[in-house]
């Protein structure tokens, strides 16, 4: 029972997080506020868009806790909001608990299109990445080109290149005019959506053989587009750590903070100089 009510703490803090900050949720513009801040929406990913091949053996170590993804989704979105809200303005739509949030919010979904593409970021002067072959979880559906270059010996294999041909989960926008109307209704000029989320454990990386410990992997993948449907960043961040850490309460705690530290950055990153 102890182990519930902690887990369960998670999403408690969410909810007062999202009673604090979304007070004004709906006033449409932003009264009074700082001219060089953005109000920056949070959309969390679409439980279609979790994997992970470490819940049955996190919901036996967490019991009574069996939906794990639901855990990780409110706890990714409250650290984000904590951090990202040192310097903008947040509106967490996964918590605001009114009818109209949650219709927009599966009208968000219902407007997105996912694509694999390589990461971009308007401020280092990248466009809208090019489609790439989609791979499952696995690594598989790599193309054909990219096979025939990491299977030619004469090829020099380099950071740049792991650089190249990294992927991520785009989130590829149908119906852009969504925007304006979600800046209206909400304030928010900024749209960080977390496109996919991963759990993956890497059983070719034995980190402690004595304890059968091996390395596991947060990904997520995430898009930044601005109220004119403009996307301005994207890509994927993961962080690693050990297959022994099987408490869902210290990894929300320890390790989303890092992703969410990055996705603060990357906000900040492109939210100079202030967009209109």
């Amino acid at each position: 029972m102890n182990k519930f009510i902690s887990v369960s703490c998670c999403l408690i803090l969410c909810f007062a997080f999202t009673i604090v900050n979304g007070q004004n949720a709906n006033s449409g513009a932003l009264i009074g506020q700082d001219s060089n801040k953005h109000k920056v929406m949070i959309i969390p990913f679409d439980q279609y868009n979790y994997f992970s091949d470490a819940d049955p053996e996190l919901a036996e170590k967490n019991e009574p806790v069996t939906d794990i993804s639901r855990l990780f989704r409110y706890g990714l979105n409250y650290n984000i909001s904590a951090r990202v809200i040192s310097t903008n303005e947040t509106y967490n739509i996964l918590t605001d608990t009114t009818v109209q949030s949650g219709t927009d919010l599966k009208m968000i979904y219902a407007s997105i299109t996912y694509r694999f593409e390589h990461p971009m970021n308007v401020v280092k002067g990248d466009s809208v990445g090019k489609a790439v072959a989609q791979p499952d979880l696995f690594g598989n559906g790599v193309m054909e080109e990219e096979k025939k270059e990491k299977n030619n010996p004469f090829k020099k294999k380099s950071e740049d290149e792991a650089e190249k041909n990294a992927k991520y989960l785009n989130a590829v926008i149908t119906h852009p005019e969504i925007f304006t109307g979600l800046q209206q209704k909400y304030g928010t000029d900024l749209f960080l959506f977390i496109n996919q989320f991963e759990l993956v454990t890497n059983y070719n990386h034995c980190l402690d053989r004595s304890a059968n410990y091996f390395e596991r992997k947060v990904v997520v993948h995430y898009s930044i587009y601005d109220a004119n449907a403009k996307q301005l960043q994207g890509g994927a961040h993961t962080v690693t750590f050990s297959s022994g850490e099987t408490n869902v309460d210290k990894i929300i705690a320890t390790q989303f903070p890092l992703v969410a530290d990055y996705l603060s950055t990357a906000i900040a990153d492109v939210s100079k100089p202030v967009i209109k």
